[in-house]
């Protein structure tokens, strides 16, 4: 039988296979976790499933060129295996001057990531939380007639990376989460609206909540009406602010930056948003969702704003683009496996909050179009910066909503959109994705309707 090591022997072992060999350097990233997920439908459990992962990544540095392997046998026979593979690959691979290992110390801090206690949660409990987020869709309207699905999931993981530079840190964190598709039907109408929250505690995520804003979604969009082709002042509220922000994130990653496929490359020092807009990456807030001490090569993570008041101050780099645009790496190398190399990532990215209430922002507007689902944000040119995205909305007066509408586009440019922000709400909310929002306004957009 293979000796079973634990994480940090397996750590230790293979740092020491990699520090063997003639090479420049290497790293070692190990995950272990395990999650949980349960899925109900209209009352009745469909499945409950536990998955676990736990391997580890080697990348190796050889006279400039990188090999990386991966490998869940962990015995020091398949520790081994995976070193000498990842070596064998940089012999092969072609020679990049600008890939390095991180060799600076990790500047740990408590983030409050990790809640103890889960393993020993019933798969009783978690399915309670899926019935609670149904019955509470259930008694905001009769009209509520049933479920797509209902989830809750959760998962606690461990990271660690080293590298042979003397760089090492690990962390725990844990992840809780709920989400329905609510169905609404009225005659032959019929819409779903679906929500879905995720914490790090298990008693932060808030059951009915969920089933409520799910139900209110869908009974929103009853009764649909088909809207003129017109320009209306746009209202986006937290979670419609959310999925803009999320198709616009990787506008700032260096590495498209450096091929030329961001429309933000150069512009550092410019104004490429109006004055109302902050955007902000940060992997140190406590408790937050993508937060982390390090990222997914070793380098300290930071809290960035990217964009201030509507200058653009920097962008999201690895180490390697970080040595490309001569600039301090700021841990965003993310890695959502061992078993797959790191890639820029935001951590948090938000647009910072104003003063002024929701309902104080869209009172002063006459008409304008509050925004409730947004479809291929993923067609949005990166270069460019033309859209035109399928959407459905609330048609609102002096800030009062009169009827839903539906069948519409809106269509423009995301340097105009930004520029054209002219009011930021101060109800700041962070959703599953990481991403937060509060509302805000954007001045004006060409709907394209009936």
């Amino acid at each position: 039988m293979s000796e079973k090591l634990a994480n940090e022997a397996v750590v230790d072992r293979a740092i020491a296979s990699i520090k063997a060999l003639r090479v420049d350097g290497g790293e070692v990233f190990l995950r272990d976790g395990q999650s949980t997920s349960v899925e109900v439908r209209d009352g009745e459990v469909e499945n409950a499933i536990t998955r676990g992962e736990r391997g580890i990544g080697v990348r190796i540095l050889r006279g400039g060129q990188v090999g990386f392997a991966y490998s869940s046998d962990l015995s020091p026979d398949g520790i081994e295996e995976c070193v000498t593979a990842a070596r064998d690959i940089a012999t092969v691979t072609e020679p990049d001057p600008d890939v390095s290992i991180a060799t600076r110390k990790i500047e740990s801090t408590d983030l409050r990531l990790y809640e103890p206690g889960i393993d020993g949660r019933s798969v009783a409990e978690r399915t309670d939380v899926a019935l609670a987020v149904e019955r509470a869709a259930k008694s905001v309207d009769p009209r509520i007639t049933g479920f797509r699905k209902t989830s809750y999931s959760d998962g606690a993981m461990t990271t660690i990376v080293a590298t042979t530079a003397g760089v090492r840190g690990t962390y725990r964190e844990t992840y809780f989460s709920a989400g329905t598709s609510a169905v609404a039907t009225d005659g032959e109408d019929r819409q779903i609206g679906y929500h879905g929250e995720a914490k790090r505690q298990f008693a932060a995520v808030d059951a009915a909540a969920v089933g409520r804003r799910s139900a209110e979604l869908a009974i929103g969009k009853l009764g649909a009406k088909a809207f003129k082709t017109q320009t209306l002042p746009i209202v986006l509220d937290p979670y419609m602010g959310m999925a803009l922000l999320g198709a616009i994130v990787p506008l700032f990653s260096a590495d498209s930056v450096i091929k030329g496929k961001s429309l933000l490359a150069g512009k550092v020092g410019e104004a490429i948003a109006s004055e109302r807009v902050t955007i902000v990456d940060d992997a140190r807030a406590p408790g937050a969702l993508r937060s982390a001490p390090f990222d997914g090569e070793g380098v300290t993570t930071t809290t960035r704003t990217l964009v201030d008041q509507g200058v653009l101050r920097g962008y999201l780099s690895s180490l390697k683009t970080a040595k490309k645009l001569d600039h301090a790496p700021t841990g965003n190398a993310r890695r959502g496996s061992y078993a797959t190399p790191s890639r820029i990532g935001a951590a948090n990215f938000h647009l910072a909050a104003g003063t002024a209430s929701p309902e104080a922002l869209v009172a002063d507007l006459d008409r304008s179009l509050r925004i409730t689902s947004l479809l291929n944000l993923h067609t949005i040119d990166p270069i460019s910066g033309e859209f035109s995205l399928g959407a459905t909305g609330d048609y609102l007066e002096r800030g009062e909503r009169r009827y839903p509408v539906q069948g519409i586009t809106i269509a423009g440019n995301l340097t105009t959109l930004l520029s054209s922000i002219t009011g930021v709400a101060n109800d700041l909310r962070f959703g599953a994705s990481g991403l937060g929002s509060p509302t805000f306004v954007i001045s004006e957009l060409s709907i394209g309707g009936a």
